[in-house]
């Protein structure tokens, strides 16, 4: 059994979103936030994200701080980052729309 599971968060989470993937609502909803939390210099993490989703918005169910990292890492928005740019490569890019190959 894992060290670090926190049955107190698992139920502040119980109304997470379940399904396979957020719509994409849900998903420009959360980098919309990101970036904005991002550009005023606030924490802008899983976290702080679920709980300003929480506070602000009308979304419910809301996404869990895991499904929000998922996000986060689709759209290179982790570790301080506010995209993709020219030049990254990772696994976890998007496909470029009508690049040369």
């Amino acid at each position: 059994m894992r060290k670090d599971l926190n049955m107190e968060q698992m139920e502040r989470e119980e109304n997470a979103y379940t399904g396979i993937r957020p719509p994409k609502e849900v998903e420009q909803i959360v980098v919309m936030i990101r970036l904005e939390l991002y550009n005023k210099g606030l924490p802008c993490g899983p976290k702080a994200l679920r709980e300003r989703l929480n506070e602000h918005e009308a979304l419910k169910p809301l996404p869990s701080e895991r499904t929000i990292a998922r996000i986060l890492a689709r759209n290179g928005l982790t570790c301080g980052r506010s995209g993709w740019y020219e030049g990254d490569q990772s696994d976890d890019m998007p496909p470029v729309k009508g690049g040369s190959s």
